[in-house]
């Protein structure tokens, strides 16, 4: 497991950026501290050659969640996106570790997050509960959208590789080598 780095001061977080491959989570971290340590944006933006403005923004949001919440994205980079980050630091404070475990254990979209965030009255609960049991029985990501004025919808599996899709045509009934 990995923590976050320390720093001894800002030209030492700024020397680790840029001798580092950092991680999303580093360079949040990193972007929140200079700032903390009276950056602006645009001293942010200079220091760390970051060209996009909006970026310096979103990664500050990100870097002002607890290190807790840090080290889980540092430790679940495929898992957590700076997408994910930036919805999660919305959040009163108390619900970032929980809304962070869901994303990782059910490895959550965006729009799923939000979704779970909003408690969306489109989605039926039992459509919920459903969709994180199959997810839990299948071993992968599942989702499920449920329109109830059409009492219909789609259902969308996630796969990883071409021998993964043939596993899951299998376990569908369907053998994908009948018919190449």
């Amino acid at each position: 497991m990995r923590d976050l780095p320390t720093f001894i001061d800002s030209d030492d977080a700024i020397e680790y950026y840029t001798d580092q491959t950092c991680e999303e989570a580093e360079k949040a971290y990193i972007t929140a501290y200079l700032s903390k340590e009276g950056f602006t944006n645009r001293d942010i933006r200079a220091a760390l050659d970051i060209e996009k403005v909006y970026t310096v923004t979103h990664l500050k949001r990100a870097g002002s969640l607890s290190e807790e919440a840090l080290v889980l994205w540092l430790n679940n980079p495929g898992k957590l996106s700076l997408s994910h980050m930036r919805v999660i630091s919305r959040l009163p404070e108390p619900q970032h570790l929980e809304a962070l475990r869901k994303v990782i254990a059910h490895r959550w979209s965006v729009e799923q997050l939000i979704r779970f965030i909003q408690n969306d009255p489109d989605q039926d609960a039992d459509v919920i509960r459903f969709t994180e049991r199959m997810s839990e029985v299948l071993g992968r990501s599942i989702n499920i959208q449920f329109d109830k004025r059409k009492q219909s919808g789609s259902l969308t599996l996630d796969f990883w590789s071409l021998d993964d899709l043939d596993g899951l045509a299998k376990q569908l009934g369907f053998e994908p080598s009948e018919w190449l």
